[in-house]
């Protein structure tokens, strides 16, 4: 008798019998998740179709995700062509003297090499940082980052580590608010750059006093000296000073002063906003005037009011 040579039946867990069946799990698995993913997007466009957001300004329904609605945040007052040293806007500057020290770096000696302010302290700005200071809204801090870093783009913080280092809010006007304004705001930008910017919290208040927004523009800088006490860990790092508004930049630069001193290798500032110069016509708003003073007190109107 003569045997056939026969391969032997290969179990149903391996092999070419078994690939059908991991294929079929596998395309019912990936059928099932595109299921769900286009449920869980259908569900999330009823929501804001039935639910749809407000813009904080406008008080207008609108379809973004943004606290604010794209014709508000195109209206914003953009810092079109600042001093690089303070940032101050000028209505006659242009690209050609825009590497010129203005004036105002004339007038006074600046510790800080550069400013970043890409918005001015006028029209849905001054609403939304009333809103966000005053009227007790932290949960507007992501906002006024985005819109800070999206001005900022292209270009990222740095390819080597910045240590951001927020100025201060006096403890009484953080009970008042009941949120560090300043930290909320550099630790919702640093989320976005975690490889490149580290928040410090290393500055502190030296003494007590008027606040600024109560005292003129001459009286501001009188109230700087000593003003601030550093974090010694703070030598030989790059710091990038945070502050929401600058007006004169004496508080800016009385902590540049103090980073400097104590051994800081370079300081920048970033601040969300700059407030023209009083009579500049830069200054004019909703048909009235920001006049650098008095730009921190709560405002008792509605936010653009219709």
């Amino acid at each position: 008798m003569t045997t056939t040579n026969r391969s032997p039946i290969k179990p149903l867990n391996g092999g070419a019998l078994a690939k059908p069946v991991r294929s079929t799990q596998m395309n019912l698995s990936h059928y099932g998740h595109r299921v769900l993913q286009v449920a869980f997007g259908q569900t999330a466009k009823a929501i804001r179709w039935l639910t749809p957001a407000v813009c904080v300004l406008c008080r207008q329904t609108h379809p973004s995700t943004e606290a604010i609605c794209d014709d508000c945040d195109q209206r914003l007052p953009r810092n079109q062509v600042p001093c690089p040293r303070c940032a101050l806007p000028a209505a006659g500057r242009t690209s050609t003297t825009i590497l010129n020290p203005c004036t105002h770096c004339q007038q006074h000696r600046f510790y800080f090499a550069k400013t970043h302010a890409p918005f001015l302290m006028q029209a849905g700005v001054r609403d939304l940082i009333h809103l966000w200071k005053f009227q007790h809204q932290p949960q507007l801090s992501p906002l006024l980052a985005s819109l800070f870093i999206r001005a900022m783009s292209p270009t990222p913080p740095s390819p080597s580590p910045l240590l951001l280092v927020p100025i201060p809010t006096q403890w009484r006007r953080q009970l008042q608010r009941g949120f560090d304004h300043t930290r909320v705001l550099a630790q919702a930008i640093a989320a976005t750059y975690p490889h490149s910017l580290t928040v410090k919290p290393w500055l502190r208040h030296t003494r007590s006093g008027a606040t600024q927004h109560r005292l003129n523009r001459s009286a501001r800088w009188h109230n700087q000296h000593e003003r601030f006490a550093v974090n010694a860990r703070v030598q030989g790092c790059r710091v990038v000073l945070l502050d929401d508004v600058m007006t004169t930049g004496a508080t800016v630069n009385a902590a540049a002063a103090a980073c400097l001193k104590a051994g800081a290798k370079q300081v920048k500032v970033w601040c969300f906003a700059r407030t023209p110069e009083p009579g500049s016509p830069l200054t004019r708003y909703h048909g009235g005037l920001c006049n650098g003073e008095a730009h921190h007190e709560p405002s008792l109107r509605k936010p653009n009011a219709r």
